[in-house]
């Protein structure tokens, strides 16, 4: 846990450096990437790191505390994105559930889940006219690679037609 805090101390403070340098007018040279495809720390930085890690978490502390004031940095940046969501009773869930309406999709993805075998070429012909810019060798393997996505994000309306179209040569169709 201690670890992990002072990770996400630094990649703050490194964000928020990173964001006074763009701001700044002083232009800084790319990066050299040695043969590994990696690019090379300095020795300076690697002591450093060294260094970090000896610190006692008190010492950890205070280092965020200095950092934060000599970067300029406020305790709202520093501040988790997100929290993690708080368990509740079931009565609270229950309600929460009936005062939300539900909302309805109107986007879908249209999966195949299975196909007849006895009608496959007619449903291969089928997923070539749905799909746009596939040809009939694309539509074969899409077919026998079941399950598998046809087509994202379709209106509702749209993807019901697919979907019937689809199911009257034996293929099983979901909407998503």
């Amino acid at each position: 846990m201690f670890l992990c805090n002072l990770r996400r101390s630094i990649l703050r403070i490194n964000s928020a450096v990173c964001q006074s340098y763009s701001r700044s007018e002083q232009t800084v040279a790319a990066p050299t990437i040695d043969d590994n495809g990696s690019v090379p720390v300095s020795p300076n930085v690697l002591s450093i790191a060294d260094q970090i890690c000896q610190l006692s978490l008190l010492e950890t502390g205070q280092l965020t505390k200095v950092l934060r004031g000599r970067l300029g940095i406020s305790d709202m940046m520093m501040a988790p994105a997100a929290a993690a969501p708080v368990a509740s009773s079931g009565d609270e869930t229950e309600a929460a559930a009936e005062a939300a309406p539900a909302e309805e999709k109107n986007y879908f993805n249209i999966k195949l889940e299975s196909i007849d075998a006895s009608s496959k070429i007619k449903l291969i012909k089928a997923v070539k006219e749905i799909v746009p810019g596939i040809n009939l060798v694309g539509a074969k393997k899409m077919v026998e690679s079941a399950p598998c996505l046809i087509k994202e994000n379709i209106a509702k309306n749209e993807a019901e037609e697919i979907k019937t179209k689809l199911s009257e040569f034996g293929a099983e169709i979901v909407l998503e």
